[in-house]
């Protein structure tokens, strides 16, 4: 070290005795130690200033998203690793790190942290659970590949997902086909059921009504479901009662003749019956309940038992019929058929309603036999009247089953 020189009188030169120097020589050695101290302090403080100058040159300032919230970090470090420790942030499996923790940083650097939620996804009735880094729930559909627009869901889109997760439904679009009040409907629908398919249309099914699928169903792409509408009324009426035909042997009168002996009467009964309409058919009927207003008188007819002689004339002819064309089938059972066919209703029809009355007419036969409206309507002496046309026209075979019964 250089020494200083503190400012005073110039020492003699050669007339200074020995012990006169050694006498000056302790002050010389004081102000020697006396400028030594600042020199040190000085040194000190430099080396405190280069440690000074060191630690601020490794402080960085980054800023840091966590699932979008912006802060600024002062941290000391270089790596992103250092500054989620500096933050005191922890990354899972689940999360997303950008840049990766090993990844350098340097000052003004920008770091994101996404952390996973977990979601139990119900997509059409059928759960999974996935992991996302989405805030909301329009991003999270995103991540899981669920983009289109039209989509029935049980939280808005602008929804936030809370770190702990939740339950979201999901309701894909599906293309159904409507065939009811004879029109078909198709149309793309996110409804969850079949109930709530028909509400979408406007359509309303009572519970008389049939459905070609459950209320409940989940709906599926392409389903087709059918509504066919029933109605089911109760109507008073009154209904004759058939006469029966009683034969009586007559051995006065010629073989192949015959006389009425009684001319009979239908009878009369008042019932309730219950009809079941689909789709404006009706489908069928059904008699509920029965009272007799009158009962029926039974025809009474001779029939000649009489041999015939050769020199015997041809017996008289029957007298001829009110209406034209049935006296040939004026002797038959016509009300064993009736019982047979319809079970004596005249207003009678099958169940599938092609089969109409006492004789069970279909409606192209009836009217091919002169008759007007439904057989059903007319009396039963005008059906008779009709199946007597018929049985001349064609025979007893127009009644595969019952038509025996004509000759018993």
């Amino acid at each position: 070290m250089a020494a200083v020189r503190l400012p005073g009188k110039r020492e003699p030169r050669s007339n200074v005795s020995r012990r006169s120097s050694s006498r000056h020589a302790a002050p010389s050695r004081l102000r020697s130690r006396e400028t030594a101290v600042p020199v040190l302090i000085a040194a000190v403080l430099g080396a405190n200033v280069t440690a000074g100058t060191a630690w601020v040159a490794s402080s960085k300032t980054v800023t840091l998203s966590v699932d979008g919230q912006l802060r600024q970090v002062d941290f000391r470090g270089s790596t992103v690793g250092d500054l989620l420790a500096a933050a005191g942030l922890s990354v899972g499996e689940h999360d997303l790190l950008v840049p990766a923790a090993s990844a350098a940083l340097e000052d003004g650097a920008k770091v994101a942290v996404r952390r996973g939620r977990e979601i139990e996804l119900v997509v059409d009735g059928q759960p999974r659970r996935v992991w996302v880094t989405a805030a909301s729930v329009d991003e999270a559909l995103a991540q899981v590949g669920l983009r289109e627009e039209n989509l029935a869901l049980s939280a808005s889109r602008s929804r936030a997902i809370p770190l702990d997760g939740f339950r979201l439904q999901v309701i894909t679009s599906k293309r159904i086909t409507v065939l009811a009040d004879n029109a078909a409907q198709e149309r793309e629908t996110t409804a969850a059921t079949v109930a709530e398919a028909l509400a979408e249309l406007g359509l309303v099914a009572d519970g008389d009504d049939r459905l070609s699928a459950l209320r409940t169903d989940p709906v599926t792409e392409g389903m087709s479901v059918r509504l066919v509408r029933v109605v089911v009324e109760r109507i008073e009426e009154q209904a004759a009662v058939p006469l029966e035909t009683v034969q009586r042997r007559d051995p006065a009168l010629p073989v192949g003749q015959t006389k009425e002996l009684t001319a009979g009467k239908e009878g009369l009964i008042r019932r309730t019956v219950e009809r079941v309409i689909a789709d404006g058919v009706l489908e069928k009927s059904t008699v509920l309940s029965a009272t007799a207003v009158s009962a029926p008188v039974s025809r009474v007819v001779a029939v000649g038992t009489k041999p015939r002689t050769a020199s015997a004339p041809a017996p008289a002819s029957a007298p001829a019929p009110a209406r034209r064309g049935t006296a040939g089938a004026a002797s038959l059972n016509w009300a064993a058929l009736a019982r047979c066919e319809s079970g004596g209703n005249p207003r009678a029809l099958s169940p599938g309603g092609r089969y109409r009355g006492l004789y069970q007419f279909s409606l192209a036969t009836w009217r091919g036999i002169g008759g007007s409206g439904d057989p059903i309507d007319n009396t039963p002496e005008e059906q008779t009247y009709r199946a007597k046309l018929l049985y001349q026209r064609s025979g007893a075979g127009q009644w595969p089953h019952c038509g025996p019964r004509l000759f018993s």
